[in-house]
């Protein structure tokens, strides 16, 4: 059986250059993300658009020199209270039973989002332009 392997290594043995293209295929992923999770995360959305059950419920300036405040809004089967501060907001109160959206926290970035979903409620953070007519894709 020696003569068979000899000078040879058996097929599925991991060599060197396997390891390290690997390793640079991890690296290229992981600096990638980075760097898309980055490139909104400097900026700060300026208006939030509230939703109650698929319908506009009301837009929110978040740009500096707002005022703090907090408010209610009537969804679908329950209240939440939004508080809005230091230019982001997050849902600081919900009557619904898992609190999840209440779990999602500060939000400030454009595309970021905080849903309740037993109260139909969505809460999403736009750019400049308030999310109208902004190409974000263009296929052909």
């Amino acid at each position: 059986m020696s003569h068979f392997t000899r000078g040879r290594k058996a097929p599925g043995w991991i060599k060197a250059g396997d390891v390290v293209l690997v390793l640079l295929v991890l690296a290229a992923a992981g600096v990638s993300m980075f760097m898309v999770s980055r490139a909104n995360a400097s900026e700060k959305g300026s208006l939030a658009v509230i939703e109650v059950n698929g319908h506009e419920a009301m837009r929110i300036a978040l740009g500096s020199g707002q005022p703090d405040r907090k408010f209610l809004i009537h969804g679908f089967t329950g209240v939440n209270t939004v508080e809005v501060k230091d230019g982001r907001l997050r849902i600081s109160n919900a009557d619904c039973r898992d609190k999840v959206c209440i779990g999602m926290g500060w939000i400030d970035s454009p595309g970021k989002t905080i849903v309740c979903l037993p109260h139909r409620v969505v809460i999403r953070v736009t750019g400049k332009r308030g999310g109208k007519g902004k190409v974000d894709t263009v296929t052909e």
